[in-house]
């Protein structure tokens, strides 16, 4: 058992990345202590970075209730069961010396999760009066013969996960064994998987992650004339407080130059990083990207900033205002708002290009062709080809595959230059 906590462990955390909190938690004295003062979405990303096979060590540091939260961002694909990430889950005791691991994960989990697994692959067969014959080849029984249970799968590695996971779940409470084998008659595997996803979602508004009203609202349009309204009026953005900053959120991701100029300028590092924080939460949950995802939510986490830095690069654009003023009137919030209103103006005009004429380009001018496909996404992007000032890099004459942010107003210049370019085909 671990020791219980005592004094607050105080380590400075400001601009770290996954692998420098990782160096951190153990460079300290009470590295338990230190973890179980982390943030469970900062642990989560440093566990997605380690991977979830190397984190035995974190999570057997972690609290149940920060443990219960990195499953609660790792289990799901939209609002269904990744099963996948969850065989993952019941394997990580392997890597110790002891089934604490697993232990714990039966204290932490969801149990309609658990229901959803034997739903799927165990069979179950319950007689009046216990009887030794198997019911059918495979089947074993934990009580002498009153229950009797066959799992269906042909994967070896998974029939032991399962059987270890009913076996131990037997040991320690006979009753929630017996509970879990009957869910099934009385709840579907699609009623148990929503019933888990809205407690999930419960779970994870408390931590701060907001709901899809309040990520669209996030993301309303905010006009150029707006802004320079608000900055000539110099009243300071309201600032975020009811939020934990998320430090590898902000810090893990390349920053973009306005915006890593905000950082070294800016006086309050905590109000800075918790509107980021809020506001890359929103953006995932917005954009249909999972937290599992973690190069997907990194990947995202540049384009927040792209949008930012195209903001603070058209006010200031005139030089009648710094960096540092413009975040004061508008805050990051109506920052992200402005550079994304640019970024929709080019979609739309990106998807106004008939389709039959986009196709027409994919071999005829496969550069234009991609600016306009990367143009046309939910977040736009540009081609990871395509240079700030319009020119192509090639390697042989190959384009090189893969996309970036659009995260300047040249890069939107010549982005917006190939649209049109497409749009008179």
């Amino acid at each position: 058992m671990s020791p219980p906590d005592t004094a607050p462990v105080a380590v400075p955390f400001r601009g770290h990345t996954c692998r420098e909190l990782y160096r951190a938690i153990f460079d300290a004295d009470a590295p338990e202590q230190v973890v179980r003062q982390l943030p469970s979405q900062s642990l989560f990303m440093v566990v997605k970075e380690r991977g979830l096979e190397s984190s035995a060590d974190l999570l057997g540091m972690a609290s149940l209730e920060q443990c219960r939260l990195l499953s609660d961002f790792d289990l799901w694909h939209g609002d269904v069961l990744n099963e996948e990430s969850l065989w993952g889950w019941l394997a990580i005791t392997d890597e110790t010396d002891s089934l604490e691991l697993l232990q714990k994960f039966i204290k932490f989990i969801d149990l309609k999760i658990i229901a959803v697994l034997i739903a799927r692959y165990v069979d179950v067969k319950v007689f009046d009066e216990p009887t030794e014959q198997a019911p059918g080849p495979g089947f074993h029984t934990p009580d002498k013969g009153s229950t009797w249970i066959g799992i269906k799968t042909e994967n070896p590695d998974r029939h032991f996960l399962l059987a270890r996971l009913l076996a131990l779940i037997f040991e320690s409470s006979a009753e929630v064994f017996y509970q879990l084998l009957a869910t099934q008659s009385v709840a579907t595997v699609s009623m148990l998987e929503e019933e888990a996803f809205i407690e999930r979602t419960k779970r994870l508004a408390a931590e701060g992650i907001p709901d899809a009203e309040l990520s669209a609202s996030v993301h309303a349009p905010l006009s150029l004339a707006e802004a320079r309204r608000e900055i000539e009026e110099r009243a300071p953005h309201k600032v975020i407080e009811d939020i934990r900053s998320i430090e590898p959120l902000v810090y893990e991701a390349r920053a973009t130059r306005l915006f890593a100029e905000l950082l070294r300028t800016v006086g309050d590092h905590d109000a800075l990083e918790m509107e980021f924080t809020f506001i890359m939460n929103a953006a995932v949950v917005r954009w249909g990207v999972d937290f599992s995802d973690q190069p997907k939510v990194l990947e995202l986490a540049e384009q927040v900033k792209g949008a930012i830095n195209l903001a603070l690069e058209r006010v200031t654009k005139d030089g009648d205002g710094s960096v540092l003023s413009a975040y004061t009137a508008l805050g990051l919030g109506k920052l992200y708002r402005l550079g994304l209103t640019e970024l929709m103006a080019l979609r739309s005009r990106a998807r106004k290009v008939p389709l039959e004429a986009a196709e027409k380009l994919r071999d005829a001018d496969p550069v234009v062709f991609s600016a306009l496909a990367c143009a046309r996404e939910a977040l736009p992007t540009m081609p990871l080809f395509l240079n700030e000032d319009g020119s192509v890099a090639e390697e042989q004459g190959v384009l090189a595959p893969g996309v970036k942010p659009i995260a300047s107003l040249k890069a939107l210049a010549a982005v917006s230059s190939l649209v049109e370019r497409a749009a008179a085909v």
